[in-house]
């Protein structure tokens, strides 16, 4: 039997996943993969889980969603132009691809929670330059939106790398000469938000360590793009990830969905700041009318 016929590509949205023969178990909910979003989405809240990925209730997204939304398609259209040229985009082609992709996402909000829909595009155009002209100088992508399907302990897991970038290695040891240090690649992902992350949360969100073992690396990054009075700004903070922390991943996902295939979706916590009808969509169906 030829490597082809022992792999099977799927189509979601405009991303390609490739799952190995026998990959997906059917006793998981979409298709019989997981995905870091629903792992941490069970963590926070196993309720919400419930309403989202069991019962199938999508709720309309949120202006900070589809804000973000269109300021990752800016960035991944420049990170795709980086690895095929050499040079970015020109700003305002990149501007442009953020400002579609917020007209084509934003169809989709139901409360513009009195804001003007219009102003909240243009902020989102703002935030997207300050990213290209702070960034992109900073980078150098080796790929982007990069799709993976593996087995995390016996539960198969996708999802997409925002980018991978080549950095300068600064650990010092007898093969990195500091006058002309190698370049090694970080996995990255991009973060829109208001307040950058604590130091803690950096260290131990789940997402990169999912990153880093698909990657098998444990050099990760988180990219912010912190939204401030005085302007966007662009800070990168790297991480590492273990060997512990992984084994520590893959015992989590295990239960998790151990948990999901018996049923098992209790609330959460409800003083949560995730129990809240700012924070979570399916409050008034899990908890009543406020």
């Amino acid at each position: 039997m030829s490597d082809e016929d022992d792999v099977k590509e799927v189509r979601s949205s405009d991303r390609v996943f490739v799952y190995p023969e026998g990959f997906l178990d059917p006793a998981l909910p979409r298709g019989g993969v997981m995905s870091p979003s629903q792992v941490s989405m069970y963590q926070r809240c196993p309720r919400q889980f419930e309403f989202r990925y069991i019962r199938e209730v999508v709720e309309a997204p949120g202006i900070s969603m589809v804000k973000g939304t269109a300021i990752h398609k800016g960035a991944e259209v420049s990170h795709r132009r980086m690895i095929e040229t050499g040079s970015p985009p020109d700003v305002k082609e990149a501007m442009q691809a953020v400002a579609d992709c917020f007209a084509a996402e934003s169809l989709f909000i139901e409360n513009w929670e009195g804001y003007d829909s219009g102003v909240v595009k243009d902020k989102a155009v703002a935030s997207y330059a300050a990213y290209h002209h702070q960034a992109l100088p900073r980078i150098r992508p080796v790929h982007a939106e990069k799709t993976f399907a593996i087995k995390v302990g016996c539960v198969p897991v996708r999802g997409v790398i925002d980018l991978i970038d080549s950095v300068k290695d600064t650990e010092m040891s007898l093969e990195n000469d500091p006058d002309n240090p190698r370049m090694v690649e970080v996995v990255s992902d991009l973060k829109t938000t208001t307040k950058k992350w604590p130091e803690q949360k950096i260290r131990y969100t789940h997402q990169l360590t999912f990153y880093a073992l698909a990657e098998d690396t444990n050099k990760v990054r988180i990219d912010f793009l912190v939204d401030l009075k005085a302007g966007p700004r662009y800070e990168q903070e790297r991480s590492v990830r273990t060997l512990q922390d992984k084994l520590l991943l893959v015992e989590d996902v295990e239960q998790v969905a151990s948990l999901v295939k018996k049923g098992d979706f209790p609330r959460c916590d409800p003083t949560s700041w995730a129990c809240t009808l700012k924070f979570c969509g399916y409050y008034e169906r899990c908890r009543g009318k406020v």
